[in-house]
Parts: structure tokens; sequence; C-alpha cells
């Protein structure tokens, strides 16, 4: 079964979504690094901690990536 990810927005939970996904929305902006994000039913981590997702997102754009980190953390 492929990974399923989540990410605090807003603090709302959004997911599922794929791996795909997940880079897509690290390249929207939409998940930075200090955003909260989950695998599966793992604990919620920051994003910057997924190895490699940032140089997977931003591959192509290698000074673009995103530091702004959100303060929101709700503790689920």
């Amino acid at each position: 079964m492929a990974t399923r990810w989540f990410y605090k927005l807003g603090g709302r939970t959004e997911g599922p979504i794929s791996g795909a996904d997940l880079l897509v929305k690290v390249r929207e902006g939409v998940i930075k690094q200090g955003s909260w994000v989950r695998k599966d039913d793992s604990a919620w981590f920051p994003a910057e901690e997924v190895n490699g997702l940032f140089e997977a997102a931003f591959r192509d754009q290698p000074g673009k990536i995103s530091k702004e980190t959100p303060t929101e953390y709700h503790g689920d």
C-alpha cells in the first residue's frame, strides 16, 4: 500500500495525499520546511525532517526552497 501523507493547514488536517502530491504542495508553497506533516498514522513532525523532500521538489530550482515556518500547531 502506498504511503498516505497528511499536513496541517489553517489549523485543519488536510489529506490524505500521495507522495507526488506532497511534492506539488511543496512547490506551490503550501507546505514549507516548518509545516507539520505526517505519513499514514505516524506522529506529526516538521516537513524539513522528511529526507530529500525539498531537494526533490526543487531539483530544477535549488534556490527556491521556502524557509518560512508556520507557527501553528495544535498538538493533535
